[in-house]
């Protein structure tokens, strides 16, 4: 129902804010930062307090709350300063939902085999995904026979039932939680060992890395998160100004139709699905660093295409390559943040994706000023000369681990 709620609101909230509110594209930038911002605050401070307490519903369900509330507000506000209002209290603390969907998953299934999990994070991103396949084309006759209050007011009560399916979820108690970290010591040192020798030890194995000590172990460690999170907020900045800008693009540049905007982001959804399970299901094989610097050199390449093409209709079969970049970051990257964190998944969890959300507060304003001065095709341009950056930042780990 989360999915199914994203893919109704997501590809047409920059139609909605330019077609219904009236709003210039400095103006829908500003009001898409906000929102960002308020969602990067929002789920850094549920996610503090989830690890602290171990009790991860109860932000998730609020924030599920907040966003059926925002939106029911968007089918009948039009006004720029009420909308600011609702993006700022109610939209952006309801996309803290999407990170504390993993960390309440995580903490629901508790599977004792770390590839195992990693395969259970992928499945539960494919499920995502799948509402992504179909959300899109069904959000675009919604929209055609409803227009935006329909579509806001079915998405309003999509993320109400998420909320009420969750709490009918049983959570795992910080009691047992505590009690069974106290019980596997030694698996959980093997881990926090293994995931510093795939990110920065080469070929060394884990019985030579064994004898240091977990406290040295996960700060090795730590020391390539900064540019690991750089790296994925520059991925973030790039993709959230495509998301934002791709359906203006489509229709109001290349004159498409809505339809084939639903066409683009539902292949790009469906393409990502046997993607997510395959890495899922290989991960803890996988070199994670190596993949995740792929993922940016195929990102660079993605906007260049973008910026060079001239019919809707072939960006369609192009999102296999962007499809390929949310496959590999939104497996690898957040079960390698994860990794580097040992025992504080909200928080990684939320710094995953507040990389993506940072971005997202950076691509809201400047893609807005870089369209109105230059135009869409320089502002996917200027999106590959970010991957680029990304690819150089995440290279330098990928050679020191490879040394």
């Amino acid at each position: 129902m989360l999915g199914v709620a994203l893919s109704f609101t997501a590809p047409y909230l920059s139609l909605f804010g330019v077609e219904q509110a009236g709003m210039s594209p400095m103006r829908l930038g500003a009001f898409m930062t906000l929102v960002s911002a308020s969602g990067v605050f929002a789920s850094t401070a549920v996610g503090r307090w989830s690890d602290r307490t171990q009790r991860h519903r109860a932000p998730l369900v609020a924030s599920l709350v907040a966003a059926a509330l925002g939106f029911a507000s968007l089918g009948f506000l039009r006004g720029y300063p009420e909308l600011m209002v609702v993006g700022g209290l109610l939209l952006g603390p309801g996309a803290a939902s999407l990170s504390q969907i993993f960390s309440f998953g995580h903490a629901v299934l508790r599977i004792d085999d770390p590839a195992q999990d990693e395969f259970a994070a992928a499945a539960l991103r494919t499920l995502l995904s799948v509402a992504w396949v179909f959300g899109p084309a069904i959000g675009a006759l919604i929209l055609a026979q409803a227009g935006f209050t329909g579509l806001f007011a079915f998405a309003a009560a999509s993320f109400a039932a998420s909320a009420v399916i969750t709490l009918r979820m049983s959570e795992t108690r910080a009691e047992s939680v505590e009690a069974r970290n106290d019980e596997e010591p030694e698996r959980s040192s093997v881990t926090r060992n293994e995931a510093f020798v795939e990110y920065g030890a080469g070929d060394i194995s884990v019985a030579q890395v064994q004898p240091a000590s977990d406290a040295a172990v996960v700060e090795r460690g730590r020391k390539t998160i900064p540019r690991l999170l750089l790296a994925l907020t520059l991925i973030g900045l790039a993709a959230n100004a495509t998301m934002i800008l791709l359906p203006l693009y489509m229709v109001h540049e290349l004159h498409g139709t809505r339809l084939t905007v639903s066409a683009a982001l539902g292949a790009g959804a469906l393409l990502e699905i046997p993607m997510m399970l395959w890495l899922g299901a290989i991960s803890s094989r996988l070199h994670k660093p190596s993949w995740l610097t792929a993922s940016a050199a195929v990102h660079a390449v993605y906007f260049v295409a973008l910026a060079l093409l001239g019919e809707p209709q072939m960006i369609v079969p192009l999102q296999i390559l962007p499809a390929a970049v949310v496959a590999i970051t939104s497996c690898l990257g957040m079960t390698h943040v994860q990794d580097l964190m040992p025992g504080e998944t909200g928080a990684a969890t939320a710094l995953f994706f507040n990389a993506s959300r940072v971005g997202s507060i950076l691509s809201g304003v400047l893609s807005g000023a870089i369209v109105s001065a230059f135009g869409y095709r320089v502002a996917f341009l200027l999106c590959a000369g970010l991957a680029v950056c990304a690819f150089v930042l995440l290279s330098v780990d990928t050679f020191r681990s490879r040394r």
